[in-house]
């Protein structure tokens, strides 16, 4: 018998590029190269995504395939209908899609799209692996709803074990279902590492200042007013520590932060980066990074990025995050929303340079062991050709 080739369609209705679209993206870049793939993105875009996967040689498709939302406000109900009215066409590009490239393995980006998607996909089932990032809460809806989307799905790949074990609290797992943690690319690096200063230099700070910095998703549910309250409090007892906030400036919480910081009396203390080309960028010309997300993380993938830069980092006890941080040795978890807490964790590394160094030191041999992207993409790799 011949053997068939694998081939994997990946739906990815991304608007804008976040962690997920990044570990996807940095994940495809390395599977393409061995299994044959194609994307089917949303029209609704930035052009971000789209112009990702042309850099990277990747073919996709382009239909309206939006969301839907339970919450009741004029926006999201007006996303929902607009989703509604357009989703036929998107199964009609998805069957056409599905007949022209014949996938052995259907690749969904989490659990969303299986919803969106399942009067086709529960045809195809045995086919579809769903990468989870964020599971939904254990709430009595989406215990309800669970068994039925559950049903497109084959295997469940979870980025944490954190993530899994929410997910069992919605209904039935199964041994096949499994955990892949993310991965990030190991690059070459001196210890003990020296700090790059073109953010001392943007924003004309001491050159003995010690930068703390947070990146991400600029949103209430990541915990940046905790970053910053943290802020006032180390800034009172050490004239040397300096803030900064990577990351789109995405409104209106962008302007909630800036009046916080106003109203702190840190405008000179707390700056904002902006959107940089690459995450190295912003780690590498920083001496700590902070993790403060009031939610739980599926994984925490900023955490590995810094640890790969030899960072230690203070993190809040946010789901996958605890999986990345070791605490104490490569370095400190603290509880969610407790700005004290959080400051006290931060005057202790900026303190303590020594333990500041080592832990970053832990914090690589860590990630180069447990979230080697190469090697984590190698796991997906077979997974998805036997799917």
């Amino acid at each position: 018998m011949q053997k068939i080739r694998p081939r994997v369609l990946a739906i990815i209705p991304s608007a804008f590029c976040f962690g997920l679209q990044n570990v996807t993206l940095a994940l495809f870049e390395r599977v393409s190269s061995k299994i044959p793939c194609h994307f089917l993105v949303t029209k609704w875009n930035d052009g971000e995504f789209p112009r990702r996967l042309q850099r990277l040689g990747i073919p996709f498709t382009g239909a309206w395939l939006g969301m839907f939302s339970r919450v009741l406000d004029w926006h999201n109900l007006k996303m929902t209908v607009e989703c509604l009215f357009k989703l036929p066409s998107a199964y009609l590009v998805l069957l056409r899609l599905i007949r022209r490239f014949r996938p052995t393995c259907i690749f969904l980006a989490n659990h969303h799209e299986a919803i969106l998607l399942w009067p086709i996909l529960i045809f195809v089932r045995k086919k579809v692996v769903c990468h989870m990032h964020d599971p939904p809460p254990a709430i009595p809806f989406q215990k309800m709803t669970f068994f039925l989307w559950r049903r497109a799905i084959g295997q469940f790949v979870f980025i944490s074990h954190d993530a899994k074990m929410r997910m069992s609290k919605l209904g039935r797992l199964y041994e096949k279902d499994t955990v892949i943690w993310n991965g990030v690319a190991i690059r070459d690096l001196t210890l003990p590492r020296k700090r790059r200063d073109s953010l001392r230099h943007e924003f004309g700070w001491p050159q003995d200042c010690l930068i703390v910095g947070l990146t991400g998703q600029m949103a209430p549910t990541k915990g940046h007013e905790d970053f910053v309250e943290a802020a006032a409090i180390v800034a009172q007892s050490n004239p040397r520590a300096r803030f900064v906030i990577g990351g789109k400036g995405s409104e209106p919480f962008f302007s909630t932060l800036k009046t916080l910081i106003r109203k702190r009396g840190l405008d000179d203390v707390v700056r904002f980066s902006g959107w940089l080309e690459t995450a190295t960028q912003f780690f590498d010309a920083i001496d700590l990074f902070v993790l403060a997300s009031r939610h739980d993380e599926g994984f925490g993938l900023v955490l590995a990025e810094a640890g790969e830069r030899g960072l230690a980092s203070v993190a809040t006890r946010s789901g996958g995050a605890t999986e990345i941080i070791v605490n104490h040795e490569t370095g400190i978890l603290v509880e969610k929303a407790k700005a004290t807490e959080m400051a006290a964790a931060v005057q202790k590394l900026l303190a303590e340079e020594q333990l500041r160094e080592d832990m970053g030191g832990r914090a690589r041999e860590r990630v180069i062991k447990f979230f080697n992207l190469t090697r984590q993409s190698e796991k997906m790799e077979k997974l998805l050709a036997s799917a």
